[in-house]
């Protein structure tokens, strides 16, 4: 047969949806909600034809409320909660979940992550030495850990563009919605400036930028015009906000914990350049001179700020600043880490300094109410590690500021954040609670988790906790966008 004649066949095939050895006949099995795989946690649930899904005989968590409801019924139309009630039903063809009684409340929001470099194996030099197949096998595994511990939504603080969120919302790879902020930007010995010592400053020299500035994990910006540069290139590759370096870090080498990294000048130029982009900037910062410059040049977000004063929490309370903290590291637990442990390192002295500065943020921040968020901020470790770390985690945000404020700071809170991205969205619906409208995000588990935060995976081990598989057993469904990723009810 001629070549034109081949291609026309071809195209009329694709255009009647078939294939040359297609099966015409149509499934007649009536719609499902539950997966016959052996193992739920390693393979997603098959692809439901249904467009309605009607959850019966739940109690919700609203991702605001105090309590949960009575039984009731929730129907999910495409990727959407549509209405919410006892007497709630779906159409014919609706796949029904009978709940059993458990709660039904959003999927969980963490608001500090880092995709491409939570599961690197040797610390700083390991992260320098990445290939992008490392990324991308790094990132993957990272993002299927996400969704498997409730987490239905993550804010990529940095070492990530849009690519890898492109994909996953495509389908090709399993994990959470995510909000990328791009490549860290940091000035030189700034927290973000993660090259390893010996390599010289692109800038100043004129030479190859190190492989972390190439690969598009840092970004070392330092005076107006180059902090916008960075801002805009951030802009370009993807990212919906950006973030900033703005202060020192713990477990950083060149930076000491006191420093002040960036100027107002720097940051207001970072501000401009994100307020044309109808967006924010945040900037790591755990003191209190470095979140008042921050806040001082139009910061609408904080991340850390456990070493501030009360006057500062007071301030970021009425401006209805967002502030996004991993506990852990305020932790005795923390201790037994061989790194932040150890006297002979000078993290120790660090770690030392930062929990003797934070033994009052919990309590401000509680009492102040102010918008907190949950952010694990795991990075440079195994996937034990990993685990046992996201599941301390969690419980350590109950017992510093009660399971309900602990909640919300996992799911609504973190959705009125995401909004910041105002017209850069890539999300733009509901986002943390169940309400008639809301994306279909959704988890639902045994127990009450008001009354134990087990119910959503929390431990109160850490280092010393038993390695588990990547099914948290307490959360029995977790849906995405209205499609289910796991079910063992």
């Amino acid at each position: 047969m001629p070549t034109r004649s081949l291609f026309v066949l071809f195209a009329m095939l694709i255009a009647v949806g078939c294939s040359p050895n297609a099966n015409t006949e149509q499934s007649a099995a009536p719609p499902t909600a539950t997966t016959t795989e052996e193992s739920p946690v390693v393979e997603a649930v098959p692809d439901n034809d249904a467009s309605q899904t009607l959850f019966t005989n739940v109690r919700v968590w609203d991702g605001t409320s105090d309590g949960l409801t009575d039984t009731t019924n929730v129907l999910v139309v495409d990727n959407l909660i549509h209405s919410i009630g006892p007497d709630v039903s779906g159409g014919d063809d609706a796949a029904v979940i009978d709940g059993g009684g458990r709660t039904l409340m959003p999927g969980l929001i963490s608001s500090h992550v880092h995709l491409t470099h939570t599961l690197v194996d040797g610390g700083i030099p390991g992260l320098n030495a990445m290939t992008w197949e490392d990324i991308g096998a790094v990132a993957t595994a990272s993002a299927k850990e996400y969704l498997m511990m409730g987490f239905t939504t993550v804010r990529d603080m940095g070492g990530m563009a849009d690519g890898f969120k492109r994909a996953i919302d495509k389908g090709l790879i399993e994990g959470p919605r995510v909000y990328p902020a791009g490549a860290y930007i940091a000035q030189t010995s700034g927290h973000g400036d993660l090259r390893m010592r010996g390599q010289p400053n692109a800038q100043l020299t004129g030479i190859q930028y190190s492989n972390l500035e190439r690969l598009g994990i840092i970004r070392i910006a330092d005076g107006v015009p180059n902090v916008l540069t960075a801002v805009r290139e951030n802009f370009a590759n993807g990212a919906v906000y950006i973030k900033l370096h703005a202060g020192g870090g713990i477990s950083s080498e060149k930076d000491p914990l006191h420093t002040i990294q960036y100027t107002i000048e720097e940051l207001r130029a970072a501000d401009v350049a994100t307020r044309n982009w109808d967006t924010y900037f945040t900037v790591h910062a755990y003191t209190t001179p470095t979140v008042n410059l921050a806040l001082d040049a139009g910061a609408q977000a904080i991340d850390h700020g456990q070493m501030v004063d009360e006057n500062t929490i007071k301030r970021m309370a009425k401006q209805g600043t967002f502030l996004t903290s991993n506990l852990s590291g305020m932790s005795e637990g923390l201790l037994a880490h061989p790194l932040y442990g150890n006297p002979a390192n000078p993290q120790y002295i660090k770690t030392k300094a930062f929990m003797a500065a934070s033994k009052n943020f919990a309590d401000w921040v509680k009492e102040h109410d102010v918008k907190w968020s949950f952010g694990d901020d795991m990075v440079l470790s195994t996937q034990v590690q990993f685990r046992q770390l996201v599941d301390h985690e969690k419980w350590y945000a109950g017992e510093l500021f009660g399971n309900h404020f602990a909640l919300k700071g996992m799911t609504s809170t973190p959705g009125q954040l995401a909004q910041l991205t105002g017209q850069t969205n890539p999300y733009p619906g509901t986002l943390g609670v169940i309400e008639e409208g809301a994306y279909a995000d959704i988890l639902v588990v045994d127990g009450n988790p008001l009354e134990d935060l087990a119910a959503i995976g929390a431990y109160g081990g850490w280092f010393d906790a038993e390695p588990r598989s990547q099914n948290v057993e307490n959360i029995k469904l977790i849906m995405k966008d209205g499609k289910i990723y796991k079910n063992t009810l």
